[in-house]
């Protein structure tokens, strides 16, 4: 009675349950249960990917192949509520066996979403939050939209960032001074609050796009009174950067690092 959504995609049955006790996941097969999970009742699972056009999120067939592994697939999202909170991407692949491929979460997060890309792959759209209430404030905080893709390995495979995907021109001489101009206001006002979105969040754009040498260039380009107290450094920046759970995937990446960056221990109190 308290079943709120169900769906069949080939032989297994999704359906969700809710009520003041909680929320439950139940995947059947042949009338017998494969797969179970249960949650708070304030959290609430979606079958599928729904299109949402004012966030511009295009539906997605259930049984869609999402990871590219040539199999149908499953996924199953779980809203947990909360302030800037938080989303959880199960993705269930159905054949040759049923098995739960990935979990992915996405703290802060409720617009994270499969989308296909210009090649006819799909590929994991989410942010990158570490930096969340750094140096201050949530809302001053810097942060990154990356994209993920499938990548089997020798672990299993997993959902790794798609660099080739994020690559964006270099910045215009044009562009570049606009933000430069900004962040140089910031930083004579020695403006804590507003250094996470102009400054920092030029630099995590420019290391996420593919131009890590341009970030540092920004940095230098700032000069010192930037990274002097009230004003977070580099070294904090890069402390907090590395644990970012995509840092193995970033690190490869980076080009000419400073080393007060590459010398930065992984912080998360920072």
């Amino acid at each position: 009675k308290n079943q709120v959504a169900a769906t069949t995609v080939g032989q297994y049955q999704f359906a969700v349950y809710k009520s003041n006790d909680g929320a439950c996941l139940q995947v059947t097969s042949a009338s017998k249960t494969v797969y179970t999970q249960s949650v708070d009742s304030f959290e609430t699972y979606t079958l599928g990917q729904p299109g949402d056009a004012q966030d511009n999120i295009a539906a997605i067939a259930n049984g869609t192949d999402v990871t590219g592994r040539g199999q149908p697939d499953m996924v199953v999202s779980l809203y947990t509520g909360g302030a800037h909170c938080c989303s959880i991407h199960f993705v269930f692949e159905l054949q040759p066996t049923f098995k739960l491929l990935a979990t992915l979460n996405d703290s802060d997060d409720d617009m994270a979403h499969f989308e296909r890309l210009a090649d006819g792959h799909y590929y994991y759209v989410t942010g990158d939050w570490t930096f969340g209430y750094w140096p201050t404030c949530f809302a001053c905080s810097p942060s990154a939209v990356v994209t993920l893709r499938w990548t089997d390995d020798a672990k299993g495979g997993g959902f790794h960032l798609a660099m080739d995907k994020m690559q964006t021109p270099a910045p215009t001489t044009a562009e570049w001074n606009k933000e430069l101009s900004a962040a140089q206001k910031v930083v004579a006002a020695g403006d804590a609050d507003s250094i996470g979105t102009t400054m920092w969040q030029t630099v995590l754009n420019l290391i996420y796009h593919g131009h890590s040498d341009l970030a540092w260039k920004f940095v230098d380009a700032l000069g010192p009174k930037a990274q002097q107290k009230p004003l977070p450094a580099l070294g904090d920046f890069c402390s907090l950067l590395k644990t970012s759970p995509y840092w193995p995937d970033l690190q490869p990446t980076l080009k000419d690092t400073p080393a007060s960056c590459a010398n930065a221990k992984a912080n998360p109190s920072h």
